[in-house]
């Protein structure tokens, strides 16, 4: 999901909303949960997202969706966001919600992607390096990918380190094939 400058705007607003209220686990809850049924719901993106949909429409949808699931002042976030009609980006709003409470609690979002799922050992040695690496507690996130062969490849915010064996099979090949002294490689 690509958070943009809009969507990290709307984010802090509520992130200071909730943290003035002393609600910022309950709106985080609540922020999660609309990230996962936007996700989830195609049709509920498409809706939220068409300029053809009036938005008392898409008021009454994300009420009839949230109204008991989620707390007052994600509902009336509701409102702010519709009101500028901006609610196409609301996915978008609850990623840059995640990643601002992320910062808040010092936790670092890692993604690990195998070519097999990790046991509970695995997990907790790349949780425990990359903590030690990056100072701060760790949420990792597994990803499999068969594609890579073999070894891992690690995204810390915007730096990947690739360690795949599809990777190092890739860079041998190439310095093969730019070897002047093997031909027909």
């Amino acid at each position: 999901m690509v958070v943009t400058k809009l969507a990290r705007v709307y984010a802090k607003a509520l992130l200071d909303l909730a943290k003035e209220q002393d609600k910022v686990e309950e709106v985080k809850a609540d922020m999660d949960l609309v990230a996962n049924v936007i996700k989830e719901s195609r049709e509920l993106s498409s809706t939220l997202s068409s300029p053809i949909v009036k938005a008392d429409k898409k008021a009454a949808i994300l009420k009839e969706i949230f109204n008991a699931k989620v707390s007052e002042i994600t509902m009336r976030f509701f409102d702010v966001v519709l009101n500028h009609g901006r609610e196409g980006a609301l996915q978008a709003i609850a990623s840059a919600f995640h990643n601002m409470y992320l910062d808040l609690k010092g936790i670092e979002k890692v993604e690990v992607t195998t070519a097999y799922p990790l046991s509970a050992e695995e997990v907790k040695e790349i949780s425990e390096k990359t903590a030690s690496y990056t100072g701060k507690q760790v949420e990792l996130v597994q990803k499999v990918d068969s594609s890579i062969v073999g070894g891992m490849v690690l995204r810390i915010r915007d730096q990947r380190y690739n360690g795949s064996l599809a990777h190092q099979l890739a860079t041998l090949r190439r310095q093969f094939k730019d070897n002047h002294y093997i031909k027909d490689f």
